[in-house]
């Protein structure tokens, strides 16, 4: 390793120190105002206070790495700058891209660390961390946390269901959809509704839309009757299993990449397909890459102003670019939920467009 590699490299992880722990002391304070109001109206011990708060850590951490890497890229640069030492660097034959490699090995070692804290140790932490909240803080509300539920999944032998939302303890859903097979496993009846009530009696349904196949016709495909019906009863149709709402709390936060992965690989052989898993599978990969990206982003805005500058300067943009990256993150992961697009490119794609942009600025700075 060469002295500028290390010397660079030094500056670099000091200042990228120096951000995490800012910003990371900010969060915590940020949060520990917002809920100790909670936990002390609840009684919550000192001690599980204190193990909640310190479990947040690995996880807001992984949060925060990129945008204090792109941070401390940019005053690193902004320092150099402002002492002429880039100046100094291209007057001794140093290019840009020699300058730049510290940084970019540096990225790739904290993209491994990112990666084995998110599948190592945020998994443990968010599982504590969310039995203190959940289980004591919110103890109240725990009940109807539990029962109301999202995008849930019932398989029996001759019948399918899947509800956007379902309450069990009111025995409701919407967005109900059921798929019946015959005696023969063939698909006999696929029925739509807005929403579902579960009686002893049978099963209502609102604005259902009911397709009844029949048989194949010439060409070989199946053939059907259509029908829609403001209001539709289904006498003697079962309720779902009880405890059905609680099967899909674990948060893809509490799962390691294994774990999620072989998760999929239960639903997908149950005749599933878990969209929200496999996004999130996808950015459990995507993910630590984030800090090679602000990187190669904060580079080029950093060699912009080769002499003088301040600290702000590197601060600000660097605030308001992992801002506008978190956002463009976010909304491409909702796209990927809504099936919009393919979970490797609703994962991939904020990296990709904002690598591009960082590739696209290096190309305009003077050499």
């Amino acid at each position: 390793m060469s002295v500028i590699t290390r010397y660079l490299a030094g500056l670099f992880l000091r200042h990228l120190g120096l951000c995490l722990a800012g910003f990371l002391a900010l969060f915590l304070v940020v949060d520990f105002i917002e809920k100790i109001s909670d936990f002390v109206s609840h009684s919550i011990p000192y001690s599980d206070i204190a193990l909640y708060f310190a479990a947040q850590v690995p996880y807001v951490s992984i949060l925060l790495v990129p945008v204090a890497t792109l941070a401390a890229t940019l005053i690193t640069l902004v320092l150099l700058a402002r002492n002429s030492e880039i100046v100094a660097f291209k007057g001794s034959g140093v290019s840009l891209w020699r300058l730049s490699r510290p940084f970019l090995g540096t990225g790739l070692v904290l993209c491994a660390l990112v990666f084995l804290l998110e599948n190592l140790v945020t998994p443990s932490a968010a599982q504590v961390a969310n039995r203190i909240w959940e289980g004591q803080v919110r103890n109240r509300r725990a009940e109807a946390l539990q029962m109301e539920v999202r995008d849930v999944w019932a398989r029996d032998v001759r019948l399918l269901e899947h509800f956007a939302v379902y309450d069990e303890s009111k025995g409701e859903a919407s967005g109900a959809s059921f798929i019946v097979y015959d005696e023969n496993l063939n698909l006999s009846k696929r029925i739509e509704a807005k929403t579902a009530r579960f009686t002893p009696e049978g099963l209502s349904l609102t604005n259902a839309e009911v397709k009844s196949y029949r048989g194949m016709d010439g060409e070989g495909m199946r053939r059907f009757d259509f029908r829609r019906q403001a209001e539709l009863f289904i006498p003697g149709f079962p309720s779902p299993p009880p405890g059905l709402g609680r099967q899909g709390e674990t948060d893809s936060s509490e799962m390691s990449f294994r774990a999620l992965s072989e998760s999929i690989g239960l639903l997908q052989a149950e005749g599933f397909y878990p969209i929200r898993q496999m996004v999130d599978l996808q950015f459990k990969f995507s993910q630590p890459f984030i800090t090679l990206v602000m990187i190669v982003v904060g580079i080029p805005i950093g060699f912009w102003r080769e002499k003088g500058g301040s600290v702000a300067m590197g601060l600000v943009p660097g605030l308001i670019l992992s801002f506008l990256y978190l956002v463009t993150m976010e909304v491409s992961r909702s796209v990927g939920y809504a099936g919009l697009l393919p979970p490797l490119l609703a994962a991939w794609l904020p990296n990709c467009f904002f690598l591009l942009v960082g590739l696209f600025l290096f190309s305009y700075v003077r050499q």
